[in-house]
């Protein structure tokens, strides 16, 4: 089993452990939302590799997958099969990785257990089967949200005035260090899973909530999955 250091994981990983309770470690992942958050981070990652390319809410291109894992191999199978009648944009990419049952999720959670990140306990309730993810560094959350935010706070992006200009009509980012611009993309997956007011509380964090909130609605993925939340939640009556 490899360590349990978490280092620089995948977006998707990373948006998982931002779920981490700091006092014990236990994940407490809203299912409907987190779901599609973390589908949009095997997205984010494929974008930053230059995997696929987006325009707007397209997937406008992609390149053979390369030493890719099997769940964005998938995607980009998935996209290399579309024809004219299945369009290869975002929300169709996130569907397609959201079932079943949340695989994206799943794949990212067995995948941490498998590392020993993260520890997985059967229980039953009601006579139901369901599991429960302890991460087994409890500040692993605590840590990767410090670090966005000091992101944020070093590239200006933290107030008003530094989000002007994060992105053009085709949500193509200015030329930055690849580390920022990969917690730029988590910083977005965050407001779009409405994580914020949970890992940046009270006055200290406003300008960072304000900052992730503007990036959700700025770049293309986390406004495409935000889009993706509230379609779902409207169909789901909630």
């Amino acid at each position: 089993m490899n360590s349990p250091d978490t280092g620089t994981r995948p977006l998707a990983e990373e948006l998982l452990l931002l779920c981490a309770d700091p006092a014990d470690g236990r994940l407490r992942i809203p299912a409907l939302t987190l779901s599609t958050a973390v589908a949009g981070a095997v997205l984010a990652e494929l974008q930053l590799a230059g995997t696929i390319t987006v325009d707007g809410h397209r997937i406008t291109g992609h390149r053979p997958p390369g030493d890719q894992d099997e769940l964005a191999a998938a995607v980009l199978a998935d996209l290399g099969q579309a024809g004219e009648g299945r369009p290869r944009t975002l929300e169709h990419a996130l569907r397609a990785l959201t079932h079943p049952h949340g695989r994206a999720t799943h794949h990212h959670l067995d995948r941490m257990v498998g590392q020993g990140v993260l520890t997985v306990r059967s229980h039953r309730f009601l006579g139901l089967p369901y599991r429960r993810w302890t991460a087994v560094r409890p500040d692993a959350g605590a840590l990767i949200a410090a670090r966005t935010a000091a992101t944020l706070a070093r590239a200006g992006l933290s107030g008003v005035s530094g989000l002007s200009g994060l992105s053009g009509p085709t949500g193509a980012a200015d030329p930055t260090d690849p580390a920022d611009e990969r917690d730029r993309q988590l910083a977005g997956l965050i407001g779009a899973a409405g994580l914020e007011r949970r890992l940046y509380r009270g006055p200290d964090g406003a300008e960072t909530r304000h900052a992730v909130r503007q990036l959700a609605r700025d770049l293309p993925v986390p406004r495409a999955v935000k889009r993706e939340i509230t379609r779902r939640r409207s169909q789901s009556g909630g």
